[in-house]
């Protein structure tokens, strides 16, 4: 047995990144962090791991810094070569002065994690939060060994529950809460111009491509409407370079990154329709916050999406990949303003009864780990 302190020290594997500034202050993102500091009031160490990345100011994935709140970082640097073999060396060593190692899973650094824990006779447990994580005989290796994985749909949860023996659904996390439920009122005509709205990274899997061809059509069928895409993202300069002085542009404004939480939500509240055509996911936090504002949603029913929404009671259901089964949703919710109430007002059933019936992720994660630290 370990030592007390070090029993309740936790590694947690990040699979993102610890960005750094030209301070040497490091961030992670805000639902993160706040899982350290809860687990700390619980009694336990957390100590956060992963590769280091360059802080961008404008990037809301990075937006916690942990030296604010008295949490500690280990940095890693898988990806310069000379330096290797010292971040598996570091890794290594921060597994055998835990008592407990918790891997945010999928990853290529979790999946080196559990295999050193395997190999140790390290105890674990998984957040898997992505739907892409049994797709070898090592994923699903992983999955049988871990004490617990915690997750973030039910969905999710029924594919994981042939591997592993305690698999438990986490409440989202989310800023929102059951306070900030809007009740929308139904329209009674349709409006001038049809408010669309994307939030989340402008990037090829979230889908962006084919809601801009969507878009195209949308245009090219006479619809009135502007699609608003709130985020920034690797194809955030290219949107605004093609849709600049384009007829497109007239009906397609990239706002950008909206940090404030009061400004995000009210653009839901301004919209008609949200439109999320990922090709996976785990379960997007954008969907919670659409759905608490009774904003009819169109999504992709990747990964663990499905565990919540139902295509034709609480979202319209769409293939990924596809920009004709956009356009269609689009076309569907716009010509039966019946439809369109009725779906805002499952949503936000559906977000409250989440909010208000499953418990925090820190605190499962405590309430499992007392029967696995060493």
């Amino acid at each position: 047995m370990l030592p007390a302190s070090r029993a309740q020290r936790v590694l947690i594997v990040d699979n993102g990144a610890i960005a750094v500034d030209c301070n040497g202050r490091r961030y992670v993102n805000s639902h993160t962090g706040q899982f350290g500091c809860d687990t700390r009031n619980d009694g336990y160490e957390p100590v956060f791991i992963a590769p280091s990345a360059a802080y961008d100011k404008n990037a809301q994935l990075y937006n916690f810094c942990l030296q604010d709140h008295a949490l500690k970082s280990r940095l890693l640097a898988f990806h310069r070569r000379p330096r290797a073999l010292f971040s598996a060396r570091k890794l290594l060593h921060e597994i055998l002065r835990s008592g407990f190692i918790y891997i945010f899973f999928p990853g290529t650094l979790g999946k080196f994690a559990a295999l050193l824990c395997s190999l140790l006779g390290r105890p674990y447990g998984l957040y898997v939060r992505g739907s892409q994580f049994r797709e070898t005989g090592w994923d699903r290796r992983i999955l049988r060994k871990a004490a617990f994985a915690l997750t973030v749909s039910p969905a999710l949860q029924r594919q994981i529950e042939p591997y592993c023996r305690t698999v438990r659904v986490i409440r989202p996390m989310v800023t929102i809460a059951c306070k900030d439920a809007f009740d929308r009122q139904p329209l009674v005509a349709p409006p001038p111009i049809w408010e669309l709205l994307f939030v989340g990274r402008l990037e090829v899997d979230k889908g962006i491509r084919e809601l801009i061809q969507a878009a195209e059509e949308l245009r090219l069928r006479g619809l009135p409407f502007r699609l608003r895409l709130v985020g920034g993202g690797p194809l955030f300069d290219d949107l605004s370079a093609r849709l600049k002085d384009k007829p497109l542009g007239a009906n397609v404004q990239i706002v950008g990154l909206v940090s404030g939480k009061a400004d995000l939500m009210r653009f839901y509240r301004d919209a008609h329709i949200f439109i999320f055509p990922s090709y996976h996911e785990g379960f997007p936090r954008v969907l919670y916050e659409a759905m608490i504002s009774s904003l009819p949603i169109i999504t992709t029913m990747v990964g663990g999406i499905s565990g919540r929404m139902f295509d034709g009671v609480n979202c319209i259901g769409i293939s990924a990949k596809s920009a004709d089964s956009i356009v269609l949703a689009v076309e569907r919710l716009t010509n039966n303003l019946h439809l369109l109430a009725t779906i805002g007002k499952a949503g936000r059933e559906t977000a409250l009864d989440v909010l208000k019936n499953s418990e925090p992720h820190w605190q499962l994660f405590t309430k499992h780990l007392k029967n696995h630290v060493v």
